[in-house]
């Protein structure tokens, strides 16, 4: 059972972890009670997203990453118990439940237990209403998602009304959308998410030799190359060989610049087969050649000439 809950808890790191290299910071993994280094991961992952959005988007950078089709004002009416009685269409597609799923269900279906809790606390408190919360809701079979919420209630009535502005998202790559509700299409995002980390690991781990084609990786991986080749320019931005040919070229930037290792042998070690073909694309990627690079004369490490 741990095995299993554990597992899960990883492919869920690993979609955050590929929602960031995109550059979305918007979504946080939810914490739970378990002590464990994984749960001390989770924390430090949603730390370092909170700490990019806060340093980049601030700054008025766009999130390319998270396209709005439309901006919806949206409407949940709750009752005293907070079960949902009625809401605005577009909350069904926001969260990925049925119209009928939503009808009755608990607020805490859809929102955090902290979440719920400062909801309780504000309506304890007598607060004059309407106020404004923000809230964390989680969309069915994916990351929770903060949104600012209206508080207010209706005149003559014990019903709660939850106002607040929903994005429609419009993703090019399906398997991170929310809006399926079928399990098995569930299972097949998860096992997307790794084979792409599987992809990037091997990719990493295999610089020092030319990449293989995209026929021979496909089989490699047990995939057809259009899934391999789609599902990480998605996550990535970018073209397997690119970001093959980006991470040498920045490793061999790094030898030069803090070793005194031969350029021809550096070259070789990074996958190129000639040192004329490697300044060539080292020039292309940094704009200098390779021999133009100040050195490291002291404390490097060096090896001889072949």
């Amino acid at each position: 059972m741990k095995k299993a809950y554990n597992e899960e808890r990883i492919v869920t790191i690993h979609q955050m972890l590929f929602e960031m290299a995109r550059g979305n910071f918007n979504s946080r993994i939810p914490l739970s009670s378990n002590d464990e280094e994984l749960e001390t991961l989770v924390v430090l992952i949603n730390m370092v997203a909170e700490e990019m959005k806060e340093s980049i988007f601030n700054v008025g950078y766009v999130n390319a990453h998270r396209k709005l089709q439309f901006i919806a004002q949206s409407t949940l009416v709750l009752d005293v118990s907070f079960s949902i009685k009625s809401f605005t269409p577009e909350i069904a597609y926001f969260l990925g439940y049925s119209e009928s799923e939503l009808i009755d269900l608990p607020l805490a279906g859809i929102i955090t237990t902290v979440s719920l809790q400062q909801l309780h606390d504000v309506l304890d408190a007598n607060v004059s209403l309407p106020t404004t919360i923000a809230l964390d809701f989680t969309p069915n079979e994916h990351l929770p998602v903060s949104v600012s919420c209206t508080i207010g209630r209706l005149v003559n009535s014990s019903e709660i009304i939850l106002n607040f502005v929903t994005p429609a998202r419009k993703d090019s790559y399906r398997p991170l959308m929310y809006e399926n509700e079928n399990e098995k299409y569930f299972k097949t995002r998860k096992a997307d998410a790794l084979l792409i980390q599987k992809l990037y690991d091997y990719i990493l781990s295999h610089l020092e030799e030319p990449l293989p084609s995209l026929k021979v990786l496909s089989s490699e991986f047990g995939t057809n190359e259009h899934k391999l080749k789609d599902g990480f320019r998605h996550f990535f931005k970018t073209s397997i060989y690119q970001f093959y040919n980006d991470e040498r070229l920045k490793r061999a930037y790094f030898m030069i610049e803090h070793t005194t290792i031969p350029l021809k042998n550096i070259s070789v070690m990074n996958g190129f087969n000639d040192y004329p073909n490697f300044s060539k694309s080292f020039k292309k990627r940094f704009g200098f050649s390779p021999y133009e690079i100040k050195r490291n004369e002291t404390g490097s490490t060096s090896v001889p000439e072949d």
